[in-house]
């Protein structure tokens, strides 16, 4: 955590200088993955290679419609409590409304970037990386479990203030069941591989979704 208010910080403060809102928003975003995974880097860099999991392999790339289709069906499933809670149709995340409102192409390149490169590589590290290597030699069920709700309830701190309590109903059970997801295929594999790319896709997803000109989402 502290490595990612760090690296925020570090890289919104480049984003100032080098001009502009939008370039400002994705540089910081950015830095706060950055610092994450330096920290990540520095605890480990004394260990073997691969103690994290953090291993790719070419077939893991299939995961990635494994993605894709787990946020089309997660999304289609709360669909319903999502028009209840937000008729308005505003997103129950902050940075969905960060990321919807950028509208030059380099910030909305820069934004998918982060979304389905450095989000799922860092936060994988993370919760499917060091958090299980640290649960030890418990159930897999715990593994998977645990590793969910951890991971879940981390995204507390990015839901819509506005209504909170109606943003956690939506995001908190979807995010669970992508937890137990990519906790599942870890376990199963051994690796970080599939997992990344599982994330990757459904953050994908949701980002095309977001980063599509309003017009077009209206039906032109």
């Amino acid at each position: 955590m502290l490595g990612g208010f760090l690296g925020t910080a570090v890289f919104a403060a480049v984003g100032l200088f080098v001009g502009g809102e939008e370039m400002f928003i994705i540089l910081a975003l950015a830095g706060q993955y950055a610092g994450h995974l330096f920290v990540l880097w520095l605890l480990n860099r004394s260990r073997p290679p691969g103690t994290l999991g953090f291993e790719v392999q070419g077939r893991d790339s299939a995961y990635l419609f494994a993605g894709l289709g787990l946020q089309l069906a997660l999304s289609i499933l709360f669909l319903p409590l999502v028009q209840i809670l937000f008729p308005d149709g505003g997103p129950a995340q902050e940075i969905g409304s960060v990321l919807s409102g950028l509208e030059s192409g380099a910030a909305r390149l820069g934004s998918l970037l982060v979304s389905v490169v450095l989000a799922p590589i860092t936060e994988e590290l993370a919760f499917r990386g060091v958090l299980i290597k640290a649960l030890g030699e418990r159930s897999k069920r715990t593994l998977i479990v645990v590793s969910a709700l951890v991971f879940s309830l981390f995204h507390l701190l990015g839901l819509a203030s506005s209504n909170f309590g109606g943003a956690a109903l939506i995001v908190l059970p979807q995010l669970f069941f992508v937890g137990v997801a990519l906790a599942w295929v870890t376990v199963r594999s051994g690796r970080l591989g599939p997992a990344i790319f599982m994330h990757s896709g459904f953050n994908l997803l949701a980002a095309i979704v977001l980063l599509l000109p309003p017009e077009l989402l209206e039906g032109g």
